[in-house]
């Protein structure tokens, strides 16, 4: 899981994307963070390994201008123990072989590999690390949305068409030379929320990353799983990304699943990630009325509720149940990695 960001309009894009991944990444994020920005036409990328504070002072990302741009808060959980996992290089988003488009991605590409086998003699793998032998898996997608584009498909056509190709967790996020001022979002089941304005438009995994511009949007609204949208200044089009794959119907038992968190959290403080895989464990399908075999097969293709959690947690900690703070820690190498952390009140 990854926390994402994307804007189109006038204000100076870095600060707002590098401020709302800021405000996201102590939840599942932090492990790098990198911006694509389409500035008078070309495409400037600038990523860095480690948390936004640490990138802004050892990259130039802060300097980057345009009126259309996206932004990448990395979490690994390979990255999270081995420092060989977290380099910059592995950041998002990925640019294509001519560096016309960027892309980025949230959740695991659990077939990548076999991408990966079948791209490498034709394209350059800019994440690969020889001493481990191992890419980014999202890398695979921005070759193949590239590869489509270049057979004479629209984005719309070409990540409709890619998409389903991909087992695991996929919500793709591109931007391109060729459409300035246009953000495109293919997501299957991933968190995201957005925000329309006069003449902007804005999108982020969680809905803390909009608090910037909270009281300048019109609109804030979570659009429908399995969705390719297309985000333009002030409209938002929206349609069904892939018809053979079923949206599931998962009702929520809220009070359940506080109850369950209220329990774990009676043995000790957690942090967010460890928490939300604490409730992986029967909890949650329990919280779904499903069986468990039932949530492990969801999970597997690419069904996930970060936002219901979020909600209830932030539910809890307005109830005065549970407390929220940021632990700084030591992850991927990188100290005073910001991370949400929760006990009981």
């Amino acid at each position: 899981m990854c926390q994402l960001v994307g804007y189109i309009g006038d204000r100076p894009v870095a600060p707002l994307l590098l401020k709302a991944l800021e405000l996201q990444e102590p939840y599942f994020g932090a492990h790098a963070t990198g911006i694509g920005v389409v500035d008078d036409g070309k495409l400037r990328v600038i990523k860095g390994s480690g948390h936004v504070a640490k990138v802004k002072k050892t990259t130039r990302i802060s300097e980057l201008k345009g009126t259309t741009g996206i932004g990448h808060s990395r979490y690994s959980s390979l990255a999270r123990e081995d420092p060989r996992f977290d380099t910059a290089a592995m950041a998002h988003p990925f640019t294509n072989d001519d560096e016309t488009m960027a892309l980025m991605h949230n959740g695991n590409i659990t077939n990548f590999k076999e991408h990966w086998a079948r791209l490498r003699g034709s394209h350059t793998f800019k994440s690969y690390n020889p001493d481990i032998d191992w890419i980014t898996d999202s890398e695979v997608a921005v070759h193949m949305v590239s590869d489509a584009v270049a057979e004479g498909r629209s984005f719309d056509e070409a990540l409709t068409d890619v998409v389903p190709r991909y087992t695991g967790n996929v919500l793709l996020c591109v931007v391109s030379q060729e459409e300035p001022e246009t953000i495109y979002v293919a997501n299957r089941h991933q968190p995201c929320y957005i925000g329309v304005g006069e003449d902007e438009a804005m999108w982020c995994s969680s809905r803390i990353g909009l608090e910037p511009l909270e009281d300048e949007l019109k609109r804030i609204y979570q659009p429908p799983k399995n969705s390719l949208m297309k985000l333009r200044r002030g409209r938002v089009k929206t349609r069904v990304l892939d018809p053979n794959w079923r949206v599931p119907d998962l009702k929520l038992d809220k009070g359940f699943l506080k109850e369950a968190i209220l329990s774990i959290l009676s043995y000790g403080d957690s942090d967010f990630p460890d928490l939300k895989e604490a409730l992986n464990y029967n909890r949650l399908a329990k919280a779904y009325d499903i069986t468990q075999d039932e949530w492990a097969k969801m999970r597997r293709d690419g069904v996930d509720i970060v936002n219901p959690y979020i909600e209830t947690l932030n539910e809890l900690i307005d109830e005065g149940k549970i407390r929220q703070r940021i632990d700084p820690r030591l992850e991927g190498g990188t100290p005073n990695t910001p991370r949400f952390a929760y006990s009981l009140a």
